[in-house]
């Protein structure tokens, strides 16, 4: 089956009552892989996995993420699983049962499926006809069996990094010590002082990796490949589960240096970077600080004009003190997400010297104690993030 099923269709599947809830292109390989991109409308979306066959029935699975190109108010935070169960046609349309597998819960049909292949002479059929009324549950089953034991567990729920999560007032800050080595540390200093082109600015020096300027459409940016040392980090980023590979690869690394005295305001990432934020700490020290979420702003998320740029985030109340706060050693990780990534504004003091307050979570695992003081250097750091693409004029595939 596999040379009949391999090459692209168009993929129409309803879920309860929305009729075009997932609506895309697949691409089937003849080795067994699916891959899935949205065309609905408004939307963007990807989607990986993978396809079985048993007698006259083909299943496939795919874990998918899609969202709105203008808006990250519904944004999932993990990507969805469905599975799709049909008899394979001999020719015209594919109709099959969709099913939606939650995490630790067994799956559910939520509706039909139909694809057709990638031709403009072959319609789809009624979203009222009924599939696999024929099909003993047996058959069904074994193909479910089959897609079960090709699937990998389930994205990005257990990663690695969970263990260092910090127990406080903000939930989603995870702090790795020692990520990397003394002499690594050295080595992407040394690396970065002979490569970098910085952009200088009154608060820091700064220079962007892994987009080349707007796209042809207007709506997104040009993807460029990352330098080979910062796609070594991005790769182990993946391994610890931090990122995604496909989903949600780690495709933008910003670099920053600060000297002595200087910092970044309280900001937010704004809706262009999504869930997450990872940031790797080379050269002096520095306190990272969480500020308090408003509720009154932007409470269920972020939407922007395309033709304008993406909108700042409005300045904290004066004295709005830090409400978590994190002393980053050279060669750290630290990894946000959620509420802390969405909602928290982050930075950094511009000052020339720290003060270990209440507020450090982590002072104590480091041996210092409220009152302490650390004065700064150079510090250089990257920050790592998955940049969500704003139209489907350069797939991620």
């Amino acid at each position: 089956m596999a040379a009949e099923l391999a090459g692209e269709w168009i993929l129409r599947a309803c879920i309860m009552q929305c009729e075009d809830a997932v609506l895309g292109r697949l691409h089937f390989t003849e080795t067994g892989e699916v891959v899935y991109l949205t065309t609905a409308g408004d939307l963007l979306g990807r989607g990986l996995g993978v396809w079985v066959s048993e007698g006259p029935l083909a299943g496939f699975q795919l874990d998918i993420f899609q969202y709105e190109a203008a808006s990250t108010k519904h944004v999932q935070t993990e990507p969805h699983r469905f599975r799709g169960l049909g008899k394979f046609p001999e020719r015209g349309s594919w109709v099959g049962e969709w099913h939606f597998l939650a995490f630790q819960q067994p799956p559910r049909v939520v509706g039909r499926f139909h694809a057709r292949r990638s031709s403009p002479n072959l319609a789809m059929p009624a979203l009222s006809q009924k599939p696999l009324e024929d099909m003993p549950e047996k058959e069904k089953k074994k193909v479910a069996s089959k897609l079960e034991k090709l699937t990998e567990p389930f994205p990005m729920l257990h990663p690695s990094w969970v263990p260092h999560h910090l127990a406080g007032k903000i939930e989603d800050v995870h702090y790795v010590r020692n990520f990397l080595e003394p002499k690594q540390v050295e080595e992407f200093v040394r690396i970065i002082d002979k490569t970098c082109d910085w952009e200088r600015m009154r608060t820091r020096d700064t220079q962007e990796f892994g987009s080349s300027g707007q796209c042809p459409c207007g709506r997104s940016l040009m993807r460029a490949a990352l330098p080979a040392w910062q796609s070594t980090l991005v790769d182990a980023l993946g391994t610890l589960g931090v990122f995604h590979p496909v989903l949600f690869p780690a495709n933008s690394v910003r670099l920053n240096a600060y000297k002595p005295g200087q910092g970044i305001l309280p900001h937010l990432d704004g809706p262009v970077y999504f869930p997450r934020a990872a940031i790797i700490s080379l050269g002096s020290h520095c306190i990272f600080d969480f500020y308090p979420r408003f509720e009154e702003e932007h409470p269920r998320g972020f939407t922007w004009d395309r033709d304008k740029e993406v909108p700042s985030s409005p300045e904290l109340p004066a004295g709005t003190r830090p409400q978590l706060s994190l002393l980053l050693e050279p060669g750290s990780l630290l990894v946000f997400s959620g509420d802390a990534f969405v909602r928290h504004r982050h930075g950094i003091k511009a000052v020339e010297e720290d003060e270990i307050t209440k507020e450090v979570k982590n002072a104590k695992d480091i041996g210092l104690s409220i009152g302490d003081s650390l004065r700064r250097g150079r510090r250089v750091s990257l920050t790592i993030r998955h940049l969500l693409p704003r139209c489907n004029c350069s797939p991620i595939f």
